[in-house]
C-alpha cells in the first residue's frame, strides 16, 4: 500500500521509487561527508597538537641543557679548586712560596743594619698575603705568579742597595733559592689562563645558542598566537616565555576550535631544520666542555707528578692529598656533565619532533 505525503495524497509508485533511489543514497552520501570531514578535522587538530606538543617538550628539554652547562662552567668545584692552587699561602702543592720566600730572606735579613727587620718582614708578609690589595691586581690578573715575583725581588733588591753587609751574591741566592718554586707556579698559571679563556669562550658560545633558541621559541609562540608580537616577547627571559606561552602542559589543553581560528600553520614551518640545528650546537658544546676538562686534568696530573722531581723537600703527603681531591673534584664535574646535561634527552626529543613533525606534513 502506498505511503500518503503530508497533505494526504499517495506518491504514484514510479515517482516513489525514484524518490527512494536518489534522495535517500543522497543524503546517506551527505552524511557520509560530514562524518568524514568532522574525522579529519579532529585529525587535523590532534596532529596539531601532537606537533606542537612535541617541540615544546624539545624547547624546554634543550633550555634545562643549556643552562645545566652554563652553571657548571660558572660554579664548577673543579675550576675552583684549580684556581686557588696559585695561592702563594697556601701549601697544598705540597709547598708554601710565602713559606720559602720568608725562608730565603732570613740570612739577608740577619745582616741589615739600616732597615727594620721586623717592619720589612711585615711588609713582605702583607704582600703576599693579599696581593691584589698591594698594587698588582691589574698584573696578578693575567701573571700573577710572575706580578709576585718581580715585586719582591724589587723590594729585596733595595736592600743590596741600602745595606752594605747584604752582597749581590746573597741576592743571587735568594734568587736561586725561590726561582724553583716561582717556575712551578708559572706553569700552573699558564695551564689556568689558558683553562679560564676556553671556559669563558663555552661560556659565550652557551649564550649563543641559549639566544638562537629563543628566537625560535619566539617564532613557534607568535605562529600560535597571532595577537602576541615578537617585540614584547624579545624582552622577557627564556623562563618566562616557556612558563606563559609554551608549557607543555598547559598546551595539553589547546581549544578544539585552534585550527578555525589560526589560519596558516602552527609552528614554524622550518621547525625540524631549527630543531635539529639547535641540538647540533648544545651535543658540540658538550663536547667541547669534554675535551676541555680532560686535556686540563691531564696538564694538572703532569705538574703535580713533576713536582716530585723538582721540588727538593717537597711535602709529598700534602700533595698525594691534593692530588687525590682533583681527582675526586673531576669525576665528580664529569658525572655532573652526564647527568645535568641530559643530552639524551635533548637528542631524543628533536627525534620525536622530527618524526611527528614530518609525518604530519
Amino acid at each position: 500500500m502506498n505511503k500518503p505525503f503530508a497533505s494526504g495524497k499517495k506518491l504514484p509508485d514510479m515517482r516513489r521509487k525514484t524518490f527512494y533511489n536518489t534522495a535517500i543514497p543522497f543524503l546517506l552520501t551527505t552524511i557520509s561527508f560530514v562524518s568524514n570531514a568532522q574525522q579529519i578535522s579532529n585529525n587535523s587538530l590532534e596532529n596539531d597538537k601532537k606537533a606542537i606538543l612535541s617541540i615544546a617538550y624539545f624547547t624546554e628539554s634543550a633550555n634545562n641543557s643549556i643552562n645545566s652547562l652554563n652553571g657548571l662552567l660558572k660554579k664548577d668545584n673543579y675550576r675552583n679548586k684549580i684556581t686557588t692552587l696559585n695561592n702563594p699561602t697556601n701549601n697544598e702543592l705540597g709547598f708554601s712560596l710565602k713559606t720559602e720566600i720568608l725562608e730565603a730572606l732570613k740570612p739577608l735579613l740577619d745582616k741589615v743594619r739600616k732597615t727594620d727587620k721586623s717592619k720589612f718582614k711585615e711588609v713582605i708578609e702583607n704582600f703576599l698575603n693579599n696581593p691584589e690589595e698591594n698594587g698588582i691586581k691589574s698584573v696578578k690578573k693575567y701573571l700573577p705568579a710572575l706580578g709576585i715575583f718581580s715585586t719582591v725581588l724589587s723590594l729585596v733588591g733595595n736592600l743590596v742597595i741600602i745595606e752594605k753587609k747584604i752582597t749581590q751574591q746573597d741576592l743571587n741566592i735568594f734568587i736561586e733559592k725561590n726561582q724553583q718554586y716561582f717556575t712551578q707556579y708559572e706553569k700552573l698559571n699558564s695551564i689556568n689562563m689558558e683553562f679560564t679563556l676556553e671556559v669563558n669562550r663555552l661560556l659565550d658560545k652557551s649564550e649563543e645558542i641559549k639566544s638562537d633558541l629563543k628566537d625560535f621559541l619566539i617564532e613557534c609562540i607568535t605562529s600560535l598566537d597571532r595577537k602576541t608580537g615578537k617585540d614584547q616577547l624579545k624582552g622577557l627571559p627564556m623562563e618566562s616565555l616557556l612558563l606563559k606561552y609554551y608549557d607543555p602542559q598547559k598546551l595539553q589543553q589547546l581549544p578544539d576550535s585552534l585550527s578555525q581560528t589560526v589560519k596558516g600553520p602552527l609552528f614554524p614551518p622550518d621547525a625540524p631544520t631549527s630543531v635539529k640545528i639547535l641540538t647540533s650546537g648544545i651535543k658540540k658544546l658538550q663536547k667541547e666542555f669534554e675535551t676541555l676538562y680532560s686535556e686540563n686534568y691531564k696538564q694538572l696530573k703532569e705538574l703535580i707528578g713533576s713536582l716530585k722531581s723538582a721540588i727538593p723537600n717537597l711535602d709529598e703527603k700534602q700533595l698525594d692529598k691534593t692530588n687525590t681531591e682533583i681527582d675526586r673534584l673531576y669525576s665528580e664535574s664529569k658525572q655532573a656533565d652526564l647527568t645535568n646535561l641530559n643530552i639524551s634527552q635533548v637528542d631524543e626529543r628533536m627525534n620525536t619532533a622530527c618524526r611527528i613533525i614530518n609525518n604530519y606534513k
